[in-house]
Order: C-alpha cells, then structure tokens, then sequence
C-alpha cells in the first residue's frame, strides 16, 4: 500500500511542477527567403488545478509578445503570439520568458530560423503596444558633432566614414558641423574623420537606444613649426622657421636655439597665476571661450522626483548577475537583494539601464537594457525572483559582459553587478580566467566588475574581493536591512559621478 501511495505523491510533485506546458517548445522558422515578420504561434495549456493570468512582460525593440489578458482555467490552451522584428540577416534565435500568476519559474517562448533577404513590406522596428497609436517610426538617426579640440568651434568640409565589421557609411565634404546617419543599428563602430589642416582623427563609438549624439575633437595639424619672437624689442632676433624636417641636425640646431632664447627671456623671473581673463558670452575679441567651470559637489544629489539629478550623474549601464540558487533561499539574502535593487531603481532615469540575468542550474536573461523610468516592469521582475539549483555563474559572466557591451554607453557608467552568498561550482569554473577577464574588460572596454556579498563563506568572499579589485569595482557586502536600503545607491552614485 505504501509503495502506489508513494507513486501518486510523486505524480502529484511533478504535475505541481510542471503547471503549464507550452506547444511548440521551440518555434523553427526554418529557411526564409523573404522574411516578413511572420507569426510564430505558441499553445499555453494550463495543467495545474488553479486558475492563472499572464504577468506583464519586459519591452523589447525586437519582439512583440501578445498574451491572451483573461483567466486561463485548469485544463484550458490558449495561444501565444510571437512577432520578432530585426535588421540582420542570418541565423537567429531569441527566446523570451513569460511569467504567470500561479508559479515563480517563467514559461519559455523560443524562436529560430534563418533569414536570407528582407520582404519590402518588412518592418524593423517593433509597433507600439498602445492601442491607437501609431506605428512609431524607425529608429533616430544618430547625430555626429565634429569640432575643434581647442575652440570647441564647428568645422564644416570634413569627410567622415561610419563603419562596423559589416557596414560602412561615407558622407563627404560635409556642408555643416554635425552629420546624421540613418538605419544604424545598436553596437560598436569605427568613426574616421579627415578634414585639411587638422590631423585625421579615428575612434570608437558605442550605439545605444538612448545614446545617439557624438562629438568628435579634432586637433590642428601643425606641419612645420614656425615660432615668432613674442617680444616686439629684441629685434635683433628672428623667427626661427625648422624648413627642413628631415634634416635632423639642423632641427637639433634650431631647437637648441630656440632653448637658449627662452631660457634668456624668462631669466631670475617667476611665473605667477595672475590676471586671468575670463570670457564672458558675447565678447568678440576672444579667438577662445574658457569654459564654465561648475562645482558639482553643491549640487543636489537628487531631483524633487527622487531620481538622479542630470547635473551632477551619468548615465547609468547596470547589468545585474544574480545568484537564485537554493543556497539564496534565506531570509537575509534573496529577500535584502531584492529590497536592494528596488530601492535603486528608484532613483533611476529613463536613460539609465537596467538588465537582469538570474543563473542557478542554468542562465537566463530575465531583462535586457530596461530603462530605469520603466519601474514597475523592473520591480515586477524583481519580486519574482525564486530560489532553487545549483551555482553555475561562469557562464552568466560571459552574458553579463556580452549585454553590458551590447547597451554600453559612452562616457557613462557600465557596470556588471555580481551577487551571490559562494563560490560558483560549474565544472569549467576558474578563477584565474575571470580575474583575467574581469581586468581586460575594465581596462579595455571601461566596464566595471563590482559584486555583492550576502553570505559569510571567506572563500567566496575573497574571491569576489579580487574580482572586483581587478574589475577596477567595490565588493559589498549586505549584512542588515538598513545595508540593503542603502549600498546599491551609494554604488551607482560613486560610479556615475561627473569630473
């Protein structure tokens, strides 16, 4: 007797676990030789004996998710629409997670298929969600300021090339100071600047959703060095003019002479800082506006609304590595960090973003490039974080990397946030190669490592403390609830601060 009694209490577990089912488990396109933002369709079948709705979702520029809005009964199938709208050819594949109300684990929505050529009625940019409105139109252009580095004046004539490792845009003789460039999608690219009389200037910028204005600094091209004799009475002396740049020693010469004349002029004679001129709006006589200086230690930290104030903050770029192993499962951990985060996210603004990716048995990416305006979207993901797998986090620092250079945001603050109680114990686990990784990233791409302790285990602590130390981070730790209010704010206001 008690064995089927075991047989059914199993059987229970399992249906209890599996709540939902969803037909197809992965949505194959196959082959499209004119993509045209066809529909991938997904059967919901609820199989538990509770009634469920479907939570709210995450916007994303590339996929529209329809989700039925009623009641889904016990033993009812209801069909979910997937629209995935992009500008790259190729394979592809997405999946999106989709929360309901009886159960803390998401539902996968997952397409695939490759894309051979584009039908003319494709969009590429996903419609509105708002009932009534219109189709929003593409994406802003992205804006390029080209000036001079010491002036700051616009240069018009330039020729500027736009380029990544497939596309490449050229705008020659430019009639005005700025350029616009159409259809450029998110990511890194390559910006080549050459205008007569000033050196050639390449550098990289980084595509986002919300930063979209550059400005390029071009430095004089001195050619030759001509120096004149800034002291109308010694007229014995002339302008010393190097002719002949190659000829090494008669530079060395004429260097050397111009040495002995500076050191004569500025003899027993002390150089004080004294009557600085500064110059105000509207005076002509200046070839050189000085700056304006702004002491940005009295500015206020925050607006009436309690967001970040402009003024004094940076954009902020925070992708967030949550441990939800079943080691989390405690009241001073999982329950701190969320309260954490949230306590965050409010002083957010809508170009600060926001992406979380969860690992455990597995990793996920729950949201991706949220903006900080959109809180309830963030909190509700945050609330539904559970509890349960192992600790496989080498992988998710690969995704934390990869997400944050795919919403970077030049000048700003792009910050990996790594929170967990331990150690990671996938089987590929190395620390060596994430101190490694952790460094090249700080130092080549600006993205900062900083992780948040929320167990005691010294092993896992000091492994967080190096990483973060040659992530060019902090480590944290949150130990009370008044350190969960608190430690999270004081990190992106540390890192977001403007010079």
């Amino acid at each position: 007797m008690l064995k089927p009694l075991f047989i059914t209490c199993l059987s229970l577990l399992n249906f209890g676990l599996m709540a939902q089912t969803v037909s197809p488990s992965v949505f194959d396109f196959g082959s499209v030789p004119l993509w045209k933002n066809d529909t991938a369709l997904f059967t919901i079948t609820n199989t538990s004996s509770t009634k469920f709705i479907f939570l709210p979702i995450g916007y994303a520029e590339d996929l529209l998710v329809l989700l039925p809005k009623q009641h889904v009964l016990p033993g009812q199938s209801v069909v979910a629409k997937l629209v995935y709208y992009t500008q790259d050819r190729g394979n592809f594949r997405r999946s999106v997670p989709i929360y309901v109300s009886s159960a803390g684990e998401p539902l996968a929505l997952t397409i695939k298929g490759k894309i051979n050529d584009f039908h003319p009625d494709a969009m590429l940019n996903c419609p509105s969600l708002i009932e009534g409105n219109p189709t929003p139109p593409a994406e802003k252009p992205i804006e390029i300021l080209v000036v001079d580095a010491i002036t700051g004046k616009g240069l018009t004539g330039f020729n500027i090339i736009l380029k990544n490792t497939t596309d490449q845009q050229l705008i020659e003789s430019a009639t005005k100071d700025r350029v616009y460039f159409d259809m450029i999608k998110n990511g890194k690219y390559q910006v080549n600047v050459t205008l007569t009389g000033y050196e050639p200037k390449d550098e990289t910028i980084y595509v986002n959703r919300v930063t979209r204005k550059f400005i390029v600094k071009l430095n004089h091209d001195e050619g030759p060095m001509v120096m004149t004799d800034p002291v109308p009475e010694n007229k014995d002396d002339k302008p010393v003019v190097l002719k002949n740049p190659d000829d090494k020693e008669e530079e060395r010469k004429d260097i050397e002479k111009l040495r002995e004349k500076f050191n004569d002029m500025f003899k027993d004679k002390k150089i004080i800082e004294k009557d600085v001129m500064v110059v105000k709006d509207g005076d002509k006589d200046s070839l050189k506006e000085d700056p304006v200086i702004v002491n940005k230690t009295t500015l206020p930290d925050f607006t009436p609304a309690g967001t970040l104030n402009r003024e004094k903050y940076g954009s902020n770029n925070i992708v967030f590595l949550i441990d939800v192993s079943g080691s989390m499962d405690k009241p001073t951990k999982l329950p701190y960090l969320k309260k954490s985060v949230k306590e965050m996210v409010k002083v957010l603004r809508k170009e600060d973003l926001v992406t979380i990716i969860v690992y455990a048995s597995n990793v996920r990416i729950l949201l991706q490039g949220e903006p900080g305006s959109n809180k309830e979207t963030i909190y509700a993901i945050i609330d539904g974080l559970q509890a349960k797998g192992l600790s496989s986090g080498t992988e998710g620092m690969g995704v934390a990397y990869d997400n944050a250079r795919q919403n970077y945001i030049q000048g700003g603050n792009n910050q990996i946030i790594l929170v967990s109680d331990g150690m990671f114990n996938a089987e590929n686990f190395s620390p060596k190669i994430l101190y490694k990784q952790a460094t090249q990233k700080a130092q080549e791409e600006k993205i900062i490592t900083s992780a948040i302790g929320l167990g005691k285990n010294p092993e896992a602590i000091e492994f967080m403390q190096t990483l973060t130390e040659k992530g060019s981070g902090h480590f944290i730790q949150i130990k009370s609830e008044t350190d969960a209010v608190t430690v999270l704010v004081n990190e992106i206001m540390t890192n977001s601060r403007k010079q």
